[in-house]
């Protein structure tokens, strides 16, 4: 496991962490009947008459672990010993593709039913163009569906694009060294072999010398 991994890893489970120490809550009331979505709460401070919505939370942390698997495979290092893919451009893709999922797929109200109070509740999750004529976005959740995905966009971009500007300098140093050391290697085998040719020269030299005939 990677450097890269380990944080997709850690901010998965503080996403999670957040979840459940702020799940949805539904409100309980006679006046509604059946349990209606109300708001976010602390998980230990809820108001009276207040359930926690499963189904929403659960749907909640499935997504969030769903991103974390993605990530985690597409961020494991190739052959070269880098990730396959760029990690501040595969932070850029995924919220790309959670926006697109999110307003694809966007929360909707219940069923206006006359003389009913509260019909403007969450209902469930339809597609954009198949929630029926007389259903309507609900917003709130869509704002809080956003903004999440922004958050955990910039936070990863941030965290993930400093490693990756860290591994850049290693590797330019890294470089730097090499590139220094085989010039110091040329240069020692340069020098080494201008002793040598000068060696052999002189050698030659005195040969030559040797072999003259002495003048009487």
């Amino acid at each position: 496991m990677n450097r890269n991994q380990k944080i997709v890893l850690a901010g998965a489970l503080l996403n999670a962490i957040v979840l459940v120490l702020f799940p949805p809550f539904d409100v309980e009331s006679l006046l509604r009947g059946a349990p209606a979505f109300d708001a976010f709460y602390p998980a230990f401070a809820a108001p009276p008459n207040r359930v926690v919505n499963a189904n929403l939370l659960y749907f909640g942390l499935f997504a969030v672990f769903a991103n974390a698997a993605a990530a985690w495979l597409l961020l494991a290092v190739g052959k070269d010993g880098r990730p396959r893919i760029d990690p501040g451009n595969l932070v850029v893709a995924m919220a790309f593709v959670n926006l697109m999922v999110v307003f694809l797929f966007p929360p909707f109200e219940g069923v206006p039913v006359s003389g009913r109070f509260g019909s403007g509740s969450f209902d469930s999750f339809y597609f954009m163009f198949g929630g029926g004529p007389r259903r309507t976005i609900f917003l709130p959740l869509l704002y809080i569906e956003v903004l999440f995905v922004l958050l955990n966009a910039c936070a990863f971009w941030l965290a993930l694009r400093e490693r990756a500007a860290v591994a850049v300098v290693d590797d330019s140093i890294g470089e730097l060294i090499s590139e220094d050391r085989k010039l110091k290697s040329e240069i020692d085998e340069r020098v080494r072999q201008g002793v040598e040719e000068r060696i052999k020269e002189e050698a030659r030299a005195a040969g030559r010398a040797g072999a003259r005939p002495k003048s009487r």
